[in-house]
């Protein structure tokens, strides 16, 4: 979905994508990708139909199947939609990073949004408390500050975290960074109703 604006109405800079994706037994990962400007108004929002891995993906892939399904597969998909590409993405899930080995786009996972483990084992976001969250993933990373906040970039791509900072500081966005991720979980429900009940 895109939401009109002006031709001119932003700058390149001005243009940041927050991207998720979310895991439920009943119907499998899901993901969204809403971009804003710099005062948070939304750009444009995409999401993704779910998928449920095989079996056989499952045995396959291992360790690596978030990465894979989650980076290189639903988060490629997703961004591959936009009009306007986002200067950079935002993430509050580190398989989404695997997204870089197949994307130019600078992407950092923002750590201060990262879920927190609940008592009963089970992984669930506070947006949408119904949906449990995929397992992470293991690959190396390189961690850094953007303002008061904790981020980390794959360490294959640590050169990343200088290009965000820049961007970031330039722009001087009025986004709270946790904030978009709720927009998305909400709208990502509305967009998948099964997922209501499960």
């Amino acid at each position: 979905m895109s939401i009109e604006k002006p031709e001119n109405a932003e700058k390149p800079a001005d243009c940041f994508g927050f991207l998720t994706v979310r895991f439920t037994e009943a119907v499998g990962y899901f993901g969204g990708l809403l971009t804003v400007n710099s005062h948070g108004r939304p750009l444009e929002f995409h999401c993704s139909l779910p998928i449920k891995p095989s079996r056989a993906q499952s045995i396959l892939y291992g360790a690596s199947l978030d990465d894979f399904l989650i980076g290189e597969q639903i988060s490629l998909a997703i961004v591959g939609k936009v009009k306007r590409a986002p200067a950079c993405i935002f993430t509050d899930l580190i398989s989404v990073l695997t997204l870089r080995h197949v994307h130019p786009t600078p992407i950092a996972c923002l750590l201060d949004v990262e879920f927190t483990s609940k008592s009963n084992g089970e992984n669930e976001p506070s947006a949408v408390p119904q949906m449990s969250r995929p397992h992470g993933s293991s690959r190396r990373t390189f961690a850094f500050q953007l303002g008061q906040l904790h981020a980390t970039t794959l360490e294959d791509y640590a050169a990343d975290a200088r290009v965000i900072s820049q961007l970031w500081n330039v722009a001087q966005p009025q986004i709270h960074p946790h904030e978009p991720f709720s927009r998305i979980a909400e709208a990502l429900t509305e967009a998948n109703p099964t997922t209501k009940a499960a």
